[in-house]
Formats: structure tokens, C-alpha cells, sequence
């Protein structure tokens, strides 16, 4: 108890929190963004297709971020790369206030947010995990997760209320300046020390150097960002085609987004008690069946009909979101657990992000072409199929990967020892 407590204020006196509310202002003004920028696009008269176009770019732009940033990270210049990119999310976020719709003006404006905010989502997850030295990566990556979850919901919320008074174009403005806030913290955060690292051998040009170490991530990191893939694909499929299932099949549109609100709210919640669940439980068993239970959440969705769809499609929706939740949580403590064995985290980072946005463009792109193709019921369970071997697939391919499936509970190897 004793040491669990002095770990516990060592963490503290590191300036985890300070991280913790870094990333919710990062998240926050992404949810203002998310919500408001397709309302902007309408507003200045943007065809549909263009809207789609450039809400992709956003996606594309964040994927592209994430390894060149991943592969520059240091720890001792961590806080100088978060201002950096907090003033570039800034001025791109209330930079639309600025631009009038103007084509090329808000098309260099999405890149650079895209970029930006992709910069963030890695730095400040290898910020966290150095922080912590990958110790209690189970608590500490629970409550990392759940302040991401929690900073989108209060930016929709936020977003929409102040534009509803104010306008689009001045909440994009004002609530905008909320990274100030993250850079204030920032600034009070304690620096990171510099890890030690392996000597660079003379003569070996710079791609070379960064080809192997691409080359050299660990299999868990593979795993990891095989697993967000898999609940993004997923997700963000579910998200776009469920509305149109479930309108069909009888249910109100205001039930349909009661079930997407049960589980968004299950997934974040879980993420504050996944610190303690790993503490009595091995990580590796909860990670296997989770993403079980995911995939056969989606599969059965079809199968759900009847009276008694709505309460049934409730109890699975609720369900999928603790799944969501927990293996956000599990993916990223297999990623942190990597620190604690003295490894670089900063490209690991970059590729388990990108994992999250590959599934964002992938979902919605591979559900349209298999909806149209089979149906929308058959795209469910297709999509949750070949997920699952994808996922499979990923963790046969390695020793660490075959190491971490491990169904049983018994061989305990909590994530937070």
C-alpha cells in the first residue's frame, strides 16, 4: 500500500494531470471543430460532395502526421512540440472565422488543422506514457483515454450550444482560444527528462536510420494498432450505416440516438475504472474476450428484430461501448508497457495512432462498398468477420503478438504492476 502510494504521488509530482487536462482541451476544441466544420462548409454554400471531400482531408491529414512526428518525438523537447502544435490548432480552429469560405483559404486551413491536431494526439500519448515511466499503465492510460472521450463530448456540447447564440463562424472563433489553456499547462508542466539511447552509428544516411527503426517497433505495438484499426473499422461503419438499419427496420430516429449516446456514455465511463480492473485482472485475457464480444456485438445486429428489438439492441449497444472502452484502455497500457522495459515510445505512439485514423477512413469507405454490394445487414457482419482475422492475422505474425492472446484469467499479469 505504501509503495502504491508513493507511486501514486511520484505520478502526480510528474505532471500527469497537467497532461490529463492538455488532452482534454486538445479533444475539446476537436469536438467544436467536428461538430461546426461541415455547418461552416453548408453555410458558405459547399456542395455535399465537397464537404465529404474535405472532412476526409481532415482524416488523411492526421494520418500523415503521425509517424514523422511519432519518429521526432523526445521527451526532453516535448513541451517545446506541444506549443508548437497548440498554436498551429489554434490559429487553423478560429482561423475559419477569418477566411469567409474562401476555397483555397479553408482547404489550407483543414491541412493544417488535420496535421495539427494528429501532431497532439501523438505527442501528448507519449508524453503521458513517459511520464509515467509505463508504470500503472492500466490507471494511468484509463484516465488518458478517458479525458480524450470526455474533451469530445464536452466540445459538441460546448459547440453547439455557443453557436446556437453566437453564430458558427464566433464560436469557431472564441471557443477556438481553448488551447490557451493547454498551453498554460503545458508550460507548468515538469520537463522530461532525456531517455537514454542507443548510438547512432556515423555514415548512415537518415532514411536508412528510420527504416530500421520502423522496421524494429516491437510486435505488441502491432498488436495494439491492430486493435484500434479493428474498433474503428467497426465503429465508424456502425456509426454511418446504423441510422439508416434502424430507421428501416421501424425504430424512431431519437431511439437510434439514444443507442449511439448508451454507447459513447459506456465507453467512456469504463475507462475511469479500467485501472482498477487491471489490478486483479490479467490485461491480456480482458483484451481477448473484448474484442470477441466487439465483433459478435455487430455481428448479431442483423439478427435483432421483432418487439423486442429496441430493449435487446439497447443491452448490445451498451455492451459494444464497454468493449470500445476497455480495449482503448488495454490497447494503449500495451503500447505504455513498452516505456517500462526502457523502449522509445514516441514512433510506437505515431503508429498506434495511426491505427485510430486508418479505421476512421477505412469503416465508413469499406461499409458504403459493402452496403451497396450486399446489403446493409450483411455489410454488419461481414465488416465484424473480417475484422476479426485482420486482428487475428496481426497477432499470429509475432511472438509478442501469439504471447498476448491469452484467453484465461488464471495467468495473471495485471498491467498495473
Amino acid at each position: 500500500m505504501t509503495e502504491s502510494r508513493g507511486l501514486r504521488a511520484e505520478l502526480l509530482g510528474g505532471g500527469i494531470l497537467l497532461t490529463y487536462l492538455v488532452c482534454l482541451v486538445t479533444t475539446t476544441t476537436e469536438g467544436v471543430h467536428n461538430l461546426l466544420f461541415p455547418l461552416y462548409l453548408d453555410h458558405y454554400g459547399f456542395a455535399l460532395t465537397l464537404i465529404g471531400t474535405l472532412s476526409s482531408l481532415l482524416g488523411v491529414m492526421r494520418l500523415a502526421s503521425r509517424l514523422p512526428i511519432g519518429a521526432r518525438y523526445r521527451g526532453s523537447r516535448a513541451k517545446d512540440q506541444q506549443l508548437f502544435w497548440l498554436v498551429l490548432l489554434l490559429v487553423s480552429t478560429s482561423g475559419y472565422a477569418f477566411v469567409h469560405g474562401d476555397f483555397a483559404l479553408v482547404v489550407a486551413v483543414t491541412v493544417v488543422h488535420g496535421f495539427a491536431f494528429g501532431a497532439l494526439g501523438t505527442i501528448n500519448l507519449a508524453v503521458a506514457i513517459d511520464q509515467s515511466g509505463g508504470r500503472r499503465a492500466g490507471a494511468v492510460m484509463g484516465w488518458y483515454t478517458a479525458a480524450l472521450s470526455a474533451g469530445y463530448a464536452i466540445g459538441a456540447f460546448a459547440g453547439g450550444a455557443f453557436a446556437d447564440r453566437i453564430g458558427i463562424e464566433a464560436t469557431l472563433l472564441w471557443l477556438g482560444l481553448t488551447p490557451l489553456a493547454a498551453m498554460l499547462a503545458v508550460w507548468f508542466t515538469p520537463p522530461i527528462p532525456e531517455s537514454e539511447r542507443a548510438a547512432v552509428a556515423p555514415g548512415i544516411a537518415l532514411w536508412r536510420r528510420g527504416l530500421a527503426a520502423f522496421l524494429g517497433i516491437d510486435g505488441r505495438v502491432w498488436l495494439a494498432f491492430a486493435i484500434v484499426l479493428f474498433l474503428n473499422v467497426l465503429s465508424d461503419s456502425t456509426d454511418t450505416f446504423f441510422p439508416l438499419y434502424g430507421t428501416a427496420i421501424g425504430l424512431p430516429v431519437a431511439f437510434v440516438g439514444v443507442l449511439k449516446a448508451s454507447k459513447s456514455a459506456s465507453a467512456t465511463v469504463i475507462r475511469f475504472f479500467a485501472g482498477a480492473l487491471f489490478r486483479f485482472l490479467d490485461y491480456r485475457a480482458i483484451n481477448f474476450w473484448a474484442v470477441l464480444l466487439f465483433a459478435a456485438s455487430t455481428f448479431l445486429i442483423p439478427f435483432i428484430v421483432g418487439p423486442i428489438a429496441g430493449p435487446v439492441l439497447f443491452v448490445v449497444f451498451l455492451g459494444a461501448g464497454l468493449c470500445r472502452g476497455i480495449l482503448r484502455v488495454t490497447s494503449a497500457a500495451t503500447v505504455a508497457e513498452l516505456r517500462a522495459e526502457g523502449r522509445d515510445i514516441g514512433l510506437s505512439s505515431g503508429v498506434y495512432n495511426s491505427g485510430l485514423d486508418l479505421g476512421a477512413v477505412i469503416g465508413p469507405a469499406a461499409g458504403g462498398v459493402l452496403s451497396a454490394a450486399f446489403g446493409i445487414p450483411a455489410m454488419f457482419q461481414l465488416l465484424a468477420v473480417g475484422s476479426l482475422i485482420i486482428y487475428f492475422a496481426v497477432a499470429f505474425s509475432s511472438r509478442a503478438g501469439r504471447a498476448a492472446l491469452t484467453p484465461s484469467f488464471r495467468s495473471r499479469i495485471p498491467a498495473d504492476r
